[in-house]
């Protein structure tokens, strides 16, 4: 989901179509309380690692820069000039991600297929056109190419290690706080013999938060509590570890999916998912304490839109669309239609 005002937004996914799922496209103009359908960039869905499987051009996310100009991407991209009603296919590279804000868009683009460990580049273009020039962001040698992270002209590149290979899984970060001009470069701080940087988030004016994960398990087989380190200086120095507990009813040992959003160096959101289950946790006080928002039963799990102001933000859970304005404090359920 992308949002461009409180009121405003648009939903990519998927509708089942004969014997497979097509893309789908919805908008609403009141805040999630109700969707109109909206013409699909494509017909196909994209797959795992920035592939089609299809073999045809296909997409998986979705930015709007304004409530007419919008971009359908990874690994095609496709513009729309007129609110998702009409796309125009662009010729390029794999585009794995794209934020868009403040009159222009970045990209993060690359020939090949997924993780091929071909060098990614990253572009900027004004909004709506398709004329990019490139940013100087330092080379981050991964398989798979960087995610992008965006606040206005706050800029992280992240190149995320792999936590399943025999090595330390530590993810290396580019960081610009003039939109790209000039870039800080190093390793995630999450520490210790086995911990990594799993997810990020920024908010502004310089916070930069890690979400951090162990990589191996305790003699007991269990792996430890997943933990969060707090920048609020783009990165130059971050705050202790703060626990994230696992609420009331979860094993301990259970393997969470988590992710995570911040409004401030003091103000985040914590998802977490497994199989049966996803819970949202708030913190007000940069990760010293944390009280559970919302839980919901199911094996659809939360994806974790973000914020679009200190109050506002979204959460998406299969078909329902989980909206809180107080922060993440109270959650709104709507849904969209069948």
């Amino acid at each position: 989901m992308t949002f461009v005002s409180d009121q405003q937004g648009f939903a990519l996914g998927t509708v089942k179509c004969g014997s497979r799922k097509c893309e789908a496209l919805l908008g609403t103009t009141n805040g999630g309380a109700s969707w109109s359908k909206l013409t699909a960039p494509v017909k196909n869905a994209g797959g795992p690692y920035n592939t089609c499987p299809s073999g045809q051009p296909c997409v998986s996310q979705v930015r709007f820069a304004t409530p007419k100009i919008g971009y359908a991407f990874d690994p095609s991209l496709y513009l729309t000039k007129d609110g998702g009603h009409h796309w125009s296919h662009i010729a390029s590279p794999t585009v794995s991600s794209l934020e868009t804000a403040d009159g222009n868009t970045i990209r993060v683009e690359y020939k090949g297929p997924g993780c091929s460990g071909a060098p990614a580049k990253v572009q900027e273009s004004p909004v709506g056109t398709n004329v990019w020039h490139g940013l100087s962001a330092p080379r981050i040698y991964m398989i798979c190419p960087p995610v992008l992270y965006r606040q206005h002209e706050h800029l992280v590149l992240v190149g995320y290690g792999n936590p399943a290979g025999g090595i330390r899984a530590t993810a290396t970060l580019d960081r610009s706080t003039d939109g790209g001009a000039k870039w800080a470069n190093g390793p995630d701080k999450c520490g210790g013999k086995d911990g990594y940087a799993s997810a990020v988030a920024i908010a502004e004016p310089d916070a930069l938060i890690e979400l951090c994960n162990h990589q191996q398990p305790s003699k007991s087989g269990s792996y430890g509590p997943a933990y969060v380190r707090v920048s609020a200086n783009d990165g130059a120095t971050f705050g202790p570890d703060r626990t994230i507990p696992v609420p009331s009813g979860l094993k301990k040992g259970q393997l969470f999916s988590y992710q995570i959003a911040a409004t401030s160096p003091r103000h985040l959101l914590v998802t977490m998912s497994t199989q049966h289950s996803s819970r949202v946790l708030l913190s007000a006080n940069g990760g010293r304490t944390w009280s559970t928002t919302l839980s919901t039963s199911g094996s659809d799990p939360i994806i974790l839109v973000g914020f679009e102001d200190s109050v506002t933000g979204r959460i998406a859970q299969g078909n329902t669309v989980w909206t809180t304005h107080d922060g993440g404090k109270h959650w709104t359920a709507n849904h969209f239609p069948a």
